[in-house]
């Protein structure tokens, strides 16, 4: 399992190199024609999302960097709710950015059987590039309005020869589009307990600095509210229930003009429900 921070590595070594005049090549071309320099014009044409590839590493050129998530804090952005986009990008979303397990091989995984997991925006599309364990590169375009839509919304039904299961692939979209929303907002939401650390120089994957994603805390629940008890309802038993970790948006600032992400933690909470029959 070659990880995508490799991957992107080999593109932006041989961009080192490149022909005068590439820049002026449009973009879509010129992925193409870098792709071919890095691999070959067979393996391209037997691999398309290696066009893809090298888009992210164009678009990246400036900036990109690859974070190396561990699974206790891959597992925390599974775990986390989020029901709607939010009404604008955040701030990783904004720029080309690339999220991949440190040791695939050994059964580390981002979400599903997805060990890498990239993106970058071309013409208002946001092409979402992914690894799996089965050695397939799955490559889906994204288009959210950021509208506070459902997360589904914006990812396309592709129909091509080299999708064998297209459902299969659009539910692969789904979850990849939660995902990074998700691991997004995380990392500049109030109270997360996700931690991206610089790595050291000697840790980048060739040109590709890395940085190190941790989980603080225990993955799981914070505790309990009290027991409703006292404040009967007529016709109903109190019922403790699960709540998720999940992330809401705060109004804050002079006039509640200004809005932040904040996390809030799991918890058990009491509800008075009808008795089972």
């Amino acid at each position: 399992m070659t990880p995508l921070s490799e991957l992107v590595a080999e593109v932006l070594s041989a961009l080192r190199v490149a022909p005068a005049g590439l820049e002026l090549v449009p973009f879509r071309e010129r992925a193409e024609l870098t792709a071919q320099a890095t691999w070959g014009e067979s393996l391209v044409l037997s691999a398309p999302p290696l066009v893809n590839m090298a888009g992210l590493a164009l678009a990246g050129r400036k900036g990109l960097s690859a974070h190396q998530v561990r699974p206790a804090a891959a597992a925390h952005v599974a775990a986390t709710d989020l029901h709607s986009l939010p009404d604008s990008p955040p701030e990783l979303l904004r720029r080309p950015w690339l999220l991949e397990v440190r040791r695939p091989s050994a059964g580390e995984r981002l979400f599903g059987s997805t060990f890498a997991l990239g993106g970058y925006m071309l013409e208002g599309t946001h092409y979402l590039i992914g690894l799996t364990a089965s050695g397939a590169a799955n490559v889906a375009p994204w288009r959210p309005q950021w509208t506070g839509e459902d997360l589904a919304e914006g990812t396309q039904q592709e129909r091509s020869p080299l999708i064998d299961d297209v459902g299969e692939h659009q539910q692969w979209a789904r979850d990849a589009a939660r995902f990074a929303v998700v691991y997004a907002l995380l990392c500049e939401a109030e109270g997360s307990p996700l931690r991206v650390d610089e790595a050291r120089k000697r840790d980048a994957v060739g040109p590709l600095p890395v940085r190190n994603v941790y989980l603080d805390g225990a993955l799981g629940g914070s505790g309990s509210t009290a027991s409703p008890r006292g404040t009967e309802v007529p016709g109903r038993v109190p019922e403790e229930r699960p709540v998720r970790g999940h992330l809401k948006r705060q109004r804050h600032g002079p006039g509640h003009a200004l809005t932040k992400w904040v996390y809030v933690s799991g918890y058990s909470a009491w509800r008075w429900v009808a008795p089972p029959a």
